[in-house]
């Protein structure tokens, strides 16, 4: 067994952003199968490339902590809400849950300055995924303002969002 490099808190805040990465996960899943049920295949394979990307965002925390000498811990995950009523309501649910995310990164480096360098360099990978996710959905978010809940309207607001 190797010696645990990481402090309790540390550890601690890392099993939490594993589970909200496993929970932006499982949100991804359940918006996708809403779009593939409404009929936006093409943000059905959209999200389910970011449900992949969220996937391994876990594993790379999970490996990290697994090298500093601690095992992560999982914890349950509830089901997401995936009662949208239009594509434009499934993006603004990512940008919202994207800039949660953010801030969880951005507060946990903070406390991380002073007290374990080597995890916040891991957490700088992350805060940096995190501003460009949140770019990214908030420039669809803008291009979708203004937009009904018509059909021809969120294909369009669907063909934004892929074409990114």
């Amino acid at each position: 067994m190797k010696n645990n490099l990481l402090s309790p808190g540390v550890e601690s805040k890392l099993n939490e952003l594993i589970g909200q990465e496993l929970k932006a996960m499982y949100h991804y899943v359940a918006a996708a199968n809403w779009c593939q049920e409404n009929g936006y295949l093409r943000a059905y394979d959209f999200f389910l490339g970011e449900s992949a990307d969220e996937k391994k965002h876990s594993e790379i925390l999970q490996k990290y902590m697994l090298d500093m000498g601690s095992c992560p811990q999982l914890y349950d995950i509830d089901t997401p809400d995936a009662d949208y009523s239009c594509l434009k309501c499934v993006i603004d649910a990512a940008l919202e849950m994207e800039t949660d995310l953010g801030k969880m990164y951005s507060e946990f480096a903070s406390d991380l300055v002073s007290e374990d360098f080597m995890t916040l360099t891991k957490v700088q990978e992350f805060i940096k995924i995190q501003t460009e996710a949140i770019g990214f959905y908030g420039d669809v978010c803008a291009a979708g303002e203004g937009l009904t809940d018509d059909k021809f309207q969120q294909l369009m607001l669907e063909k934004i969002l892929v074409k990114n």
